[in-house]
């Protein structure tokens, strides 16, 4: 990696990593720039390139390995095909209840129970937690963000496994609102 990283000065890692941090908080799935002989693709939740083909190989690749999550066009076409009951998500609907606060996932990602391994996990059925408690961490390409209550309650049921991978809107934690 270090041999890849010596290809571009310091400033162009500074301006790479910039366009990281642009690309995590915009709504594009990668961005692909080409100057001066040197390409880069950068993609979030695992998109490579929209047309579903490896980028053109670049003067100086960089190898990223991308979480295990699939986003690809050709994989959305195949899930499409499929019968709804053997879809992730539909594994994962869990039923509305009065009174029954479900927290989903915001997006796609790995989800942890616990700050760490050996760690006690963020919630447990049966615990009272207040609005803004963490309930779990979500990582995207090495980034770790906290998902939040936004309610207040006892947890009555938790419906993902540590390291999960988690689809937009999945169910994660049912909440018995108070």
């Amino acid at each position: 990696m270090s041999d890849i990283l010596n290809t571009f000065n310091s400033d162009e890692i500074a301006s790479i990593t910039a366009l990281i941090d642009k690309l995590e908080q915009s709504s594009f799935d990668y961005m692909k720039l080409e100057s001066e002989g040197k390409s880069i693709t950068i993609g979030k939740n695992g998109v490579i390139d929209a047309a579903g083909s490896p980028a053109a190989p670049a003067t100086a690749p960089i190898a990223v390995k991308p979480p295990p999550v699939k986003l690809a066009a050709a994989d959305t076409a195949a899930q499409a095909d499929a019968p709804l009951a053997e879809t992730p998500a539909a594994k994962a609907v869990v039923p509305e209840q009065e009174g029954i606060f479900i927290i989903k996932s915001p997006s796609y990602g790995l989800f942890y129970a616990q700050p760490e391994p050996g760690a006690p996990t963020y919630v447990s059925v049966g615990a009272i937690i207040n609005a803004d408690d963490t309930i779990g961490l979500m990582e995207i390409m090495k980034t770790f963000s906290a998902i939040t209550s936004p309610v207040s309650g006892e947890v009555v049921a938790i419906h993902v496994k540590n390291e999960e991978t988690l689809e937009p809107g999945q169910a994660l934690v049912s909440v018995k609102v108070k």
